[in-house]
């Protein structure tokens, strides 16, 4: 972006040159021709100008965003579920008035929120699921069903 700055003013140090050079033209044809230069060169220039103010403008709006985020994820801390998957939960304290909640460790590298959902509990595993970037994950200790092999009732069934 410096550069196009610079190439910039050079071109606004070649349209002056001309300019001051049109004043010692008596030839009309030459002196037409100079100005439609000097026009293009202007209109060139004004459209490098916004471009250029509009990358400002873009820039400004990414270094706000990268502002907030480091003012938003101090909101979290690392937690390790068992058995070693690293989540992010939001700190005691730090609620501002949300529920507490889990978000993707995996997102929050990259700078985004992206809420983990708790799909369902099964045999003392949390499925959870982040729809960002497709983290999967069980978390917790499994714990084998007990399968009851008696009477069932009189059904007659015997094990």
């Amino acid at each position: 972006m410096f550069a196009e700055a610079m190439a910039g003013l050079g071109t606004f140090k070649t349209m002056l040159d001309m300019a001051k050079g049109l004043k010692d033209i008596n030839d009309a044809a030459v002196r037409n021709t100079a100005v439609i230069e000097l026009t293009e060169k202007i209109i060139a220039a004004q459209a490098a100008q916004a471009a250029l103010i509009a990358r400002v403008g873009e820039l400004e709006k990414e270094l706000v965003r990268f502002e907030n985020w480091e003012t938003e994820k101090q909101r979290y801390q690392l937690e390790e579920l068992p058995p070693g998957i690293l989540v992010r939960s939001l700190k005691p304290g730090m609620e501002n008035g949300e529920i507490p909640h889990k978000i993707c460790a995996n997102c929050y590298e990259k700078g985004i929120r992206s809420y983990l959902h708790n799909r369902g509990q099964s045999h003392g595993l949390t499925h959870w699921k982040c729809h960002t970037c497709g983290f999967d994950e069980k978390t917790g200790k499994f714990i084998k069903p007990v399968v009851n092999r008696g009477n069932r009732g009189g059904s007659g069934w015997m094990a």
